[in-house]
């Protein structure tokens, strides 16, 4: 395959109740049909992983995660987030979720990241489904508590270089090491007892990251967070199946409305369940026409 500069990448690793590469799949419609400059997302699989022909032809590149499948027990497949540096075929790549739509063309983001002096940029201010800013740490206690970077590692950007392999590197040790390292930055009181990419991130930020200016406020990169208790919803019994509260839908072209809001940034959609064929039936539909 020919090298890229640049290019969308995430994992795509199957699971018993999901699946993942299907999830990518959407993901990869949606970048074909909104980006007009980099459209290309390749996928990193669980080594063996048979691709299903119906997907696999909207994939840049399939790249079988190097050094084995180091989440090979875990059901959430964390752990090998640190791999992305590696495995990832571009010099510079938005690294994302694969539970994640795009409706817009954000070609100009890349040019303001490029432009960075900061060779890894986490999103830290995220939007809830009315385009807001979210203020709220319902989830995010540990973050506050601890006073780390409050990275969402959902949108990440970096580029090759020295800095970044560190920061990877780095990462891949508190992946093995996570409650070593749990115990040594964070408070008991708000001390998680499971593994988190966020957190395992911010920890390798916090050390590696001097100047603190990898996560002051920053307005991009940034995406739509559809958690339930971020959304400023008031009411008595909140459902985390945030559809309970308010009904997306799919126009014949691909224009997403939540409730009566028109989704403009990357949604987070996060519920496994809400790619629907018909969804995937309206983009590949747009898609034989362009």
């Amino acid at each position: 395959m020919p090298h890229k500069s640049k290019g969308f990448f995430t994992f795509a690793q199957n699971t018993e109740n999901t699946d993942y590469v299907r999830l990518a799949y959407a993901l990869a419609l949606s970048l074909k049909h909104s980006q007009s400059n980099v459209k290309n997302l390749s996928i990193g699989i669980t080594p063996g992983t048979t691709i299903d022909p119906r997907y696999a032809w909207v994939f840049d590149q399939i790249i079988e995660i190097p050094w084995g499948d180091s989440a090979l027990n875990s059901e959430w497949k964390l752990e090998n987030e640190w791999k992305a540096y590696w495995a990832t075929p571009y010099d510079e790549t938005i690294k994302l979720d694969c539970d994640m739509l795009f409706f817009t063309d954000i070609s100009s983001w890349w040019d303001k990241l490029s432009s960075q002096s900061n060779d890894v940029i986490f999103a830290n201010t995220v939007l809830n489904w009315r385009g807001e800013p979210i203020s709220s740490d319902f989830y995010r206690k540990t973050f506050t508590k601890n006073k780390l970077p409050n990275i969402y590692t959902a949108f990440g950007y970096f580029r090759k270089s020295t800095f970044s392999h560190d920061v990877f590197t780095l990462a891949k040790i508190i992946f093995w090491n996570w409650e070593t390292f749990y115990n040594e930055f964070l408070e008991p009181i708000e001390r998680p007892g499971y593994l988190s990419t966020d957190i395992v991130f911010s920890i390798a930020m916090k050390i590696m990251d001097q100047d603190k200016s990898s996560y002051r406020s920053i307005e991009i990169p940034t995406f739509t967070h559809m958690k339930s208790y971020i959304q400023g919803w008031n009411y008595d019994n909140i459902s985390e199946d945030w559809r309970e509260h308010v009904v997306p839908f799919f126009t014949p072209t691909a224009v997403c409305r939540i409730g009566n809001h028109r989704q403009f940034y990357p949604l987070h959609y996060q519920l496994k369940d809400f790619i629907t064929d018909n969804i995937l039936e309206i983009y590949e539909d747009l898609l034989k026409n362009e």
